[in-house]
């Protein structure tokens, strides 16, 4: 499916990967994706920003995936504390799991979520639906607002939009550009 997306859709994936370390994320979701997006001049991006949405506003409203130690933290467990009492009983390192600052896996690649798949997927359909032949941002941008993602749609709906909102800016943005 990737050799059908357009340099843009690519870089868009790109930054939605460099996002997702920024946040210190465990997985690239639709969130990041949809961050992403600002990395190039397209027609997504005329499309919400004349919705009245903008990367650091978003950046700021969409939600963030706790890692480890903050989720553990939230349960009030203090994972300094663990680490001291398993070093001691088994020796330093014995927590050490190779990975960087637990954001990558499996040679450093971030993995995608389910619904970031989705969008993706979706962003395919959408494309074909508009009878293009290839995958752009503004695709990505319909399949992420496809998918239903709660954080992406609790973002719209407090600024007053839903999908069919983003998906018609998408189609006027389109239109201007032809």
């Amino acid at each position: 499916m990737f050799e059908r997306f357009t340099d843009e859709a690519r870089a868009v994936v790109v930054e939605a990967q460099a996002e997702c370390r920024r946040r210190h994320d465990r997985a690239i979701g639709p969130e990041h994706l949809l961050l992403g997006l600002w990395c190039a001049d397209s027609a997504a991006v005329r499309a919400l920003e004349h919705l009245g949405l903008h990367a650091d506003e978003l950046r700021d409203e969409l939600p963030r995936t706790l890692s480890d130690a903050e989720a553990l933290r939230v349960l009030g467990i203090d994972i300094d504390e663990v680490r001291r009492r398993v070093e001691a009983a088994f020796g330093p390192g014995a927590l050490d799991s190779g990975t960087a600052g637990g954001a990558t896996r499996r040679g450093g690649r971030i993995p995608f979520t389910p619904e970031a798949k989705r969008a993706l997927e979706l962003s395919l359909r959408a494309a074909l639906e508009l009878g293009h032949r290839s995958i752009g941002p503004e695709h990505v941008l319909l399949g992420i607002v496809q998918t239903g993602d709660a954080g992406v749609a609790d973002v719209l709906d407090r600024h007053g939009l839903g999908p069919d909102d983003v998906h018609r800016a998408v189609l006027d943005e389109l239109a201007d550009a032809a």
